[in-house]
């Protein structure tokens, strides 16, 4: 039988010939021109009903491939220059193939002895993560699923450190708040409600003309106010905006709190020598949410919540006879179960370090300076046409604006040119308005096809 890879020759060639089918279907789906194919709501849900998730008997790959034909045909394809909705890039090759190895690996990173590698090979990605952002030499963390995990887990550590016992007691009677911009990523109210605090503990402070947070707001707005938590966003989610770091670290360490930076968007560019100056700040963090999934080019999941000092996570470790024995640490044993809100986890770290040993340093960096450029340049052509308003200089990636004609045109735009498949791009309200969003995570996206992009979102006004 050839269903797993074991040492048998026979199961190398099976794998080989799985490999080859699959990226036949996948060159068919996803090398087709344009952002996507046209497929209309019911034609979608339709095509997901018609299939049959477990037959009576299985079918050669080939054939269940070809019976999938319509659900990869109506997939995104994200390296199109007209796919420019959302965080959402075109993961690197290398980091793709790297999803097969940690597949057909499928390390468990809850105990050593279901991830001897993979533990250390995690421990010593996150720990480089760390010093990267300047989280001090012995900095390090653990992988999660995505940003909104990252900033649970940093938000939990700041609701721990507040009180003793929690884990064990619950909560007290508190009036504990956690404070972040009116932009900040919707998790962190999440976040709040989900460790009992309530999302009316979370205090939005305003934002200045680039979507960052006002600081004088945020004194006012924290006056008298028993503060746990300062939440820094480096990178919103609808401007791209970074926080004033620096100032709110000095906020946080001013009232005794926790410092926790979402960095979701913002943290490839601690790899550009020219941008991670703009960062500055973050290496005073308590906490740095770093999402490898967006602006480091990988698939998802791949998310890492970093500290400066790996003992706090403490706050979340639970003995377990099965899992973190005592007496194995004695043997230098690394059980990362102890890290974690998850006990089974996957070899994320094992793609993202496949994928920036084959990419190099000097390329990543590049790249971030190529879409951060363009999303200039995108700016500066949508104020050169007079049928469009840009509504803020892009702080990095997204580029927000709008049409001039009244909110329903702006849905209409939208709704035209992905039904259409002309053009995916993103939606959102700002100040209230209906807003267009561009964005820019293709670094082989040219100044061209921009102005193409516009033009495109022009016609479908008339």
């Amino acid at each position: 039988m050839t269903e797993f890879v074991t040492a048998d020759p026979a199961t190398h060639d099976a794998l080989r010939k799985a490999v080859d089918v699959t990226v036949d279907a996948l060159s068919a789906a996803l090398g087709a021109p344009g952002p996507r194919t046209p497929l209309t709501t019911d034609q979608l849900a339709a095509t997901a009903r018609a299939l049959d998730p477990c037959p009576p008997e299985g079918a050669p790959l080939e054939t269940v491939l070809a019976d999938l034909a319509g659900v990869l045909d109506g997939s995104l394809r994200l390296g199109d220059p007209r796919t420019v909705a959302h965080l959402h890039p075109a993961p690197l090759i290398a980091a793709a193939a790297g999803e097969l190895a940690v597949g057909l690996t499928n390390q468990s990173m809850d105990a050593f002895d279901a991830s001897p590698a993979a533990t250390f090979v995690e421990d010593a990605l996150v720990g480089w993560l760390a010093c990267e952002h300047g989280l001090v030499a012995t900095g390090s963390g653990v992988m999660t699923m995505g940003g909104t995990a990252s900033n649970l887990l940093g938000l939990l550590l700041a609701r721990d450190r507040a009180g003793e016992n929690v884990r064990r007691d619950g909560l007290p009677p508190n009036d504990w708040r956690i404070v972040a911009s009116d932009a900040s990523h919707d998790s962190i109210r999440r976040s709040a409600a989900l460790l009992g605090l309530g999302t009316e503990a979370v205090i939005g402070v305003e934002t200045d003309g680039t979507g960052a947070m006002s600081l004088a707001a945020f004194d006012e707005a924290t006056r008298d106010q028993n503060v746990i938590a300062v939440v820094g966003t480096a990178g919103t989610t609808d401007l791209g905006a970074i926080d004033p770091l620096d100032a709110l670290a000095d906020r946080a360490a001013d009232r005794g709190a926790w410092f926790h930076v979402d960095a979701a968007v913002g943290s490839g560019l601690v790899l550009s020598p020219r941008q991670r100056g703009r960062l500055t700040g973050i290496e005073r963090a308590n906490s740095v949410t770093a999402d490898l999934h967006k602006l480091w080019w990988q698939p998802f999941s791949a998310s890492a919540l970093l500290v400066p000092d790996v003992g706090v996570l403490k706050a979340v470790h639970h003995a377990s006879v099965y899992l973190n024995r005592p007496e194995d640490e004695a043997e230098g044993q690394l059980n990362l179960v102890g890290r974690s809100l998850d006990t089974s986890r996957r070899f994320d770290a094992l793609k993202v370090l496949i994928a920036l040993r084959a990419t190099g340093r000097n390329r990543l960096a590049e790249m971030i300076d190529q879409v951060l450029a363009l999303a200039q340049y995108a700016g500066e052509a949508i104020e050169r046409h007079p049928e469009l308003e840009l509504l803020t200089r892009p702080s990095t990636v997204m580029v927000a604006f709008r049409h001039r004609g009244d909110d329903e045109t702006n849905v209409r735009i939208h709704r035209d040119l992905f039904e259409s498949g002309r053009a995916v791009i993103g939606r959102t309200r700002i100040k209230g308005a209906v807003s267009l969003k561009l964005t820019l995570l293709n670094p082989h996206t040219t100044p061209q096809d921009v102005d193409a992009l516009l033009d495109e979102i022009v016609s479908a006004a008339a």
